[in-house]
């Protein structure tokens, strides 16, 4: 192995991960490496902020956006793949959402509909008609 060469598992490239990932502008690694146009945007800024509000239909980005707008008060953190919930009674609960495809308007629309708190929602998501 060269001098310079890392390996997946290296400090070093976790780190480049965490930076790249910073989401503050003038301050992460993607910002910085789209000032010295070393990388192409994909959408723009007003796209950006549409979509916090109204999130794409066709992935699980839809779910996850309707819970936030929902049960903001119950959340207490969504990612790429999960939302955690607080219902404060009992342990946290955690909604997995692997599969990019699944959480789509079309599959969850009608347990949102029929869920109008989170408590609500976290039963019905168990019932075997919904499952996630």
């Amino acid at each position: 192995m060269a001098k310079h060469d890392l390996e997946w598992n290296d400090h070093r490239v976790q780190m480049i991960d965490l930076q790249y990932h910073d989401i503050r502008p003038g301050k992460g690694l993607y910002y910085k490496l789209e000032e010295s146009d070393a990388v192409d945007r994909m959408c723009t800024d007003d796209e950006i902020s549409k979509a916090i509000y109204d999130p794409p239909k066709d992935t699980r980005a839809y779910f996850r956006g309707m819970c936030l707008q929902r049960y903001a008060d119950e959340i207490v953190s969504a990612s790429w793949d999960s939302v955690i919930f607080d219902l404060k009674e009992g342990p946290l609960k955690k909604i997995f959402m692997l599969e990019p495809l699944r959480g789509t308007e079309a599959h969850v629309r009608q347990l949102l509909t029929e869920s109008p708190t989170a408590a609500d929602l976290l039963r019905n998501i168990a019932r075997p008609s919904f499952g996630m």
